[in-house]
């Protein structure tokens, strides 16, 4: 390449980085414009419709005594100020007679799926032209946003439902309920918060039967237990015949002796007897990881094996050793989980093996099966937090396995054309996920594991 040309080059690198970053400033400008709701009890409706007043006052009205621009501007202001005045009154009345009360669901919701909540109303009294907006105020941010309008008198209770969606698991604590008494014109609002305390215990999705392998982290040499549920051992147990295990089952040979009707079946499988020790590395983004963790652990206790779970965030929890324990320490734990920080995701991992010693001081955790998705390790500094993590296991004579999710990238619908500049101007700009880069870091971290002869299943 020619020298002269590379300052060109440099220069139009650098206006397009330039574009691109005046763009964004544009966006994030414009979509704070947006979000403004107005000043004290007026909307952004009211101030547009007052500039404009200001303007003909300052304009038409006073340098030429135009009367229908006089009569318009005059009206305008009597119409705003009586609607304020109204607005005010009704919500300074219903702040003080107002009851709600919030009915979460009976059981557990399920991320990514709509959820209903039930709102009971009492003495929700709406003069005509006004509405009553009601909307949920949780502690956390993400939960999808969701109104309801009441208007009208009404002496009953009156029942309403708001059906929302949660992004990930956990408990969703919800700190009060803001209501807003607005005109239906838009020009005026009168809002407060009614405090509540109520939680919506979000779980993950449910994934199907776990296909993985019964890997024991503790042994003890010369006890083993049976496995009844799975006989994948050689046909030479013998029993009585029945009509379904067929012909070509039946031992003729007794049957010739004997007249006795026996068969062959499978011998039970032996399984080692020990603790399965399992620690789930899943924040908000974990949620397909906590779902495998649960199914592999009811696989587990069909099989009458102890469990031992753990997960991220855990703090001063105790383990799980039961599924309906995991389950619930899956949902506390996701607001305490600090990606961030390896020192945090060992010392949860230490935790885990500290209660393994105490509780079986006879016994060494000889492997942890560490459970995490492709959405975590999509960040190497997330990925190299895990390997060491792994690296210092191995060092305290524990082998890590590691059970992946495989990378599960979706796009949205995109817009296109003049919808796609008007979308991009008045939406929150989001982050795109680079689905090259995603597989490179996925591929880059199996490699690592293998180098390493960690067992990992996908």
């Amino acid at each position: 390449m020619p020298v002269d040309k590379v300052p060109n080059i440099l220069t139009s690198q650098a206006k397009k980085v330039g574009d691109r970053l005046s763009s964004s400033r544009l966006r994030a400008v414009i979509h704070r414009l947006i979000k403004l709701s107005g000043l004290g009890p007026l909307t952004n409706r009211s101030i547009v419709t007052l500039l404009l007043l200001l303007y003909l006052l300052t304009g038409p009205v006073g340098t030429s005594t135009d009367i229908i621009s006089a009569s318009l501007v005059y009206a305008l202001l009597v119409f705003i100020g009586l609607i304020t005045f109204a607005v005010w009154i009704q919500g300074a009345l219903l702040r003080r007679a107002l009851s709600i009360s919030v009915f979460p669901p009976a059981q557990a919701a399920t991320s990514q799926e709509s959820v209903r909540v039930v709102l009971a109303i009492e003495r929700a009294a709406v003069i005509p032209f006004l509405m009553l907006e009601l909307s949920i105020q949780f502690e956390h941010e993400g939960a999808s946003p969701a109104l309801l309008r009441i208007s009208g008198f009404s002496k009953r209770e009156r029942r309403a439902h708001i059906d929302l969606t949660f992004p990930h698991r956990g408990s969703w604590d919800i700190t009060g309920l803001r209501c807003a008494v607005k005109d239906t014109f838009g020009f005026a609002r009168h809002s407060w918060i009614v405090a509540e305390q109520t939680a919506i215990p979000v779980a993950p999705p449910t994934a199907h039967d776990s296909t993985l392998p019964v890997l024991s982290s503790t042994q003890r040499p010369g006890e083993m237990m049976v496995d009844i549920f799975n006989r994948q051992g050689d046909p030479f147990d013998i029993k009585q015949y029945h009509p379904a295990d067929g012909i070509k089952k039946i031992v003729w040979k007794t049957f010739a002796k004997r007249g006795e009707l026996l068969s062959r079946h499978p011998e039970a499988s032996m399984t080692p007897e020990g603790f399965v020790v399992m620690f789930t590395i899943a924040g908000k983004e974990g949620d397909r990881a906590c779902a495998h963790a649960y199914s592999y652990a009811q696989s587990l206790t069909k099989l009458n094996l102890e469990i031992i779970a753990s997960c991220e965030g855990v703090k001063t929890r105790p383990p799980a050793r039961s599924v309906e324990e995991l389950h619930d320490l899956l949902i506390d734990s996701v607001w305490d989980a600090e990606p961030n920080s390896s020192q945090a995701l060992q010392s949860d991992v230490a935790a885990l093996l500290d209660y393994c010693r105490s509780l079986t001081p006879g016994i060494s955790v000889s492997k942890l099966l560490l459970f995490t998705s492709a959405e975590r390790i999509s960040d190497p500094q997330h990925a190299q937090a895990i390997q060491d993590v792994a690296m210092w296991l191995a060092n305290q004579g524990v082998t890590p396995a590691f059970c992946l999710s495989a990378p599960a990238i979706t796009r949205p619908p995109q817009p296109w054309g003049v919808l796609a500049v008007i979308s991009s101007l008045v939406t929150t700009p989001s982050e795109e996920t680079n689905t090259s880069a995603v597989t490179t870091s996925y591929t880059s971290f199996l490699s690592s594991c293998l180098q390493r002869h960690w067992e990992v299943y996908v």
